[in-house]
């Protein structure tokens, strides 16, 4: 648990609004309310955005977007270009609604809620860590309901109300991330 404080630490540093401690509180008064183990809503917070508030994500075959005053990186992901944006709020927030007006599937903030699961209007709190938490932990819940297990739950969470999946790979990702910060660090 200190390794995954002090990760959430230093990419807090990077990113200036929000310490470790905020979103550290913010995940275990989520879990305290939702009755959902602290360690599945870090491990989710880490696959998604590794702890950092001030990011969107989305695919596209063009990787030449760019957005002023925010930090981009691009990497590979099956025949597209997963892109992400970091930095001020204000510049997320204009990027995030014009890649929405576009027709972009958006990913926001720090657990990446995407953008069918929040309303145009809502961009306005969706980097609040309070607001973004509620929000993943919504699309979480709704997951749960309408799946049998765990291992679907979790796979809905990444790749929404599917009713068949086809593998398992973010789940995958979900269970070694958890036994990596929370089994083999405990012994």
């Amino acid at each position: 648990m200190k390794k995954i404080l002090l990760l959430i630490g230093f990419i807090c540093f990077l990113n200036a609004k929000y310490s470790a401690q905020d979103i550290a509180d913010g995940l275990k008064q989520a879990s305290v309310i939702s009755n959902i183990d602290k360690r599945v809503l870090y491990t989710i917070a880490k696959i998604e955005s590794d702890f950092t508030p001030l990011i969107i994500s989305f695919t596209s075959k063009n990787k030449d977007h760019s957005y002023e005053n925010l930090k981009k990186s691009v990497s590979k992901y099956k025949d597209k270009y997963l892109i992400s944006f970091r930095g001020d709020e204000s510049s997320l927030k204009l990027a995030l609604k014009d890649l929405i007006n576009k027709g972009y599937k958006v990913d926001a903030g720090l657990m990446q809620i995407n953008s069918v699961n929040f309303k145009i209007d809502e961009i306005e709190q969706i980097f609040d860590i309070k607001y973004n938490i509620d929000k993943s932990i919504a699309v979480l819940n709704m997951c749960i309901l309408l799946n049998s297990n765990t291992k679907q739950a979790i796979e809905c969470y990444n790749k929404g109300k599917r009713s068949r999946y086809t593998s398992y790979d973010y789940y995958e990702k979900f269970k070694n991330s958890y036994i990596t910060a929370f089994v083999r660090n405990s012994k």
